[in-house]
Order: structure tokens, then sequence, then C-alpha cells
């Protein structure tokens, strides 16, 4: 049953006291009119419990803003959405029209630093979140005493006489639920094997990074990217408000996953709503082997990124240099999951701590 306003409805109660479904939660289609996101498509999710947001059906189906409550969940860049006629390729291209919001998407072909593999210029983190979802299908449909909202669409990173992929991928949640759930399924519809790197780019800002935030996650080992990282590895997991001419800083995680095989993350601000509001994630640690930790804390770009991934940022030859490198077979596909869920009681904190904690 759908749990609003501190009361769990059924199906019949709820259609008693609306003429529709969206006085409450839904989702609604609509296309973007103004500066450089005019013209795109975009789907605004309502769940009811206080969480909203906005699917990017023409970049990747990826998540711009979202918040709960009132309270904004994600970071956005100074760039803003962008409309993917914008996007551009070479190099660090991809920054111009990289918008944050809560979810990027970043692959196929590459993900992490502008490299060149076997004579092939990569620029950085790829091109597929620049691509528009074909076939959108939104559904809203009681199953039960439940009632699931999904939206769903495909996306394919193909050209002439090179790889072939397309990447399915599906968002739902329910009415009343505090949680969205992410499905990507990749398959290789080309006629050789082809190198696959994928990452979620979870862009977490102001408020829940501040000041005092709490950054738990079960790593067993972290390693700084650089000497810039390096210079700060003892304070990976701390934060500080705003810094003039603050430098990035990147570090990989080697993480513990439960019995299940999943990897749960929490970054909560203890000082908001009732002393707790934040949010986690979860992945499955043998979809995405690997973690990266985006620190940013500088004016304006002011940001954690939570990035599980098949791989990580150094790039596609460095990769392959190291024997890391996925490869997808013609005809085979590749599934990943990720949930993301809000934080917004110390009960709920307490336990997911002690769950971490005890990995």
């Amino acid at each position: 049953m759908a749990q609003l306003f501190g009361k769990e409805w059924t199906k019949k109660d709820l259609s008693r006291r609306m003429g529709r479904l969206s006085q409450v939660g839904g989702v609604r289609e609509f296309v973007f009119t103004d500066c450089a996101a005019n013209g795109m498509r975009a789907a605004e999710v309502k769940t009811g419990s206080g969480l909203n947001f906005t699917i990017l059906l023409d970049r990747a189906m990826d998540i711009g803003a979202a918040d709960f409550a009132g309270y904004p969940l994600n970071w956005e860049s100074g760039v803003g959405y962008v409309h993917p006629a914008y996007f551009r390729h070479g190099g660090t291209q991809w920054l111009r029209t990289f918008g944050g919001g809560l979810l990027t998407t970043c692959g196929l072909s590459n993900v992490g630093a502008p490299n060149v593999d076997e004579g092939k210029e990569y620029s950085l983190h790829g091109v597929i979140t620049a691509l528009p979802a074909e076939n959108v299908r939104i559904e809203q449909c009681w199953k039960g005493e439940d009632l699931e909202m999904s939206v769903s669409g495909t996306m394919r990173e193909t050209s002439v006489f090179g790889p072939d992929l397309c990447m399915d991928r599906l968002i739902w949640t329910r009415l009343g639920e505090k949680k969205i759930f992410i499905e990507d399924c990749i398959t290789n519809n080309g006629e050789k094997d082809t190198p696959l790197m994928f990452l979620y780019h979870i862009n977490i800002g102001w408020p829940i990074v501040d000041e005092g935030t709490l950054f738990i996650l079960p790593s067993k080992k972290m390693t700084p990217r650089d000497a810039e990282s390096e210079s700060d590895k003892e304070n990976f997991d701390t934060f500080q408000s705003p810094q003039k001419d603050f430098k990035e800083k990147v570090f990989s995680h080697e993480m513990i996953a439960d019995s299940a095989g999943y990897v749960p993350i929490a970054v909560v601000n203890p000082n908001l709503r009732n002393m707790c509001f934040g949010i986690y994630i979860k992945y499955t640690r043998q979809e995405m082997p690997r973690f990266t930790q985006w620190k940013m804390l500088g004016e304006g770009t002011y940001v954690l990124g939570l990035e599980p991934g098949n791989c990580s940022v150094l790039g596609r030859a460095e990769e392959r240099k190291r024997g890391t490198l996925q490869i997808i077979q013609p005809g085979e596909s590749k599934t990943f999951h990720l949930e993301i869920g809000i934080i917004n009681t110390p009960e709920e904190l307490n336990q997911i701590s002690d769950l971490i904690n005890n990995l």
C-alpha cells in the first residue's frame, strides 16, 4: 500500500478521495523552452512521499534536478541543463554541457580521462550522456495495492564501421516511495568484441554536502588518484565550507559488499531536518567492482561525486594496459542496477550506519 502523509492507503481509499492521481503523484512529460535546454524532452516524477525528480529523456534518460520535501539532493553546475545538440566531442569538451544533476551516465566507449587507445582518440567520459532516448514509454499501473511508476527508453551508441552498443534504461519507483530504482541493460548489436566502460556519476550537493557532513562507506582500501589527492587522503571523508581555489580530489575505493553482494553508501547532513537528512545508494559489486569518489569543495563547484562503475576513471588506454578493460561480445548483454534512496530520520541513519559498519 502507498505510504502517504503518515498513513497507508489502499487503491480504493485513494480513488474515493481524488479525481486524478496526479493530485498526489505521477509522471508528467514536458519540453524545456528556455536557454540551452530549449527543445529538450524530459519527464517529471512525483512519488507523493516528498521525493521528486526529473528524467532528461534527451540526455540518455539521466536524472537532473531532484529534491525531497523541497530540499535539493543534487548539485547543479553553472552550465545548467543543455540540449544534446550542443554536445561536442574531443578532449574535455564534455564539461561544456555537464549540468550536474543527480545522475549522469559515463561511457560506453570511454570513462574518465581523455586518451588515445589503439590509435583512436577518446574524450572525457564518453558520449552516452548526449544520446536521446527512443521508444520512450511511461507507465503508471497498479500491482495489487502498489502503484508503480516507470519510464523506459533506448539509447544507441553506434557509428558506421564502428561499435553498435544499445542501452535499454528503466527507471521506476512507487507511489509513496522514497527510493529510485534504475536498471540498465547494454547489448552489443555489432559483429565484433567491443570494450565496454560504464559508470554512474552521482552528484550530491548542498545542503546535504556541508560542514560536518557524514560520508559512510564500506571501504577496505583507498587509493588517491594523484599527488593532489594524496595530500588530502587523511581527510577523504570530511567536509568543510566552500573553499576558494580548491582543487578536486579523486579517490578510488575497494568496497566490501554485504551477504547479498550489495554495496551500501550513505551521505548525510546531521544538522538538517530533525537532525538528519541525506541520501544513500546501493549497487552490486559483481556488476560494478570499481568505485571512485570525486571530492570538489570549491566555491560554486561544491559537490561530492559517488561513482560506481565497471572501470576506473583513468581512461580506456590505461584500463587496457592494466588488463582490466571489460569486453562485451556480439549478442551479449550486461545489466547494471542502482538504487538511490532518502535518509530523513535518525532511525534510518542508525540502520544504514550499523549495516555499513558491520560489513
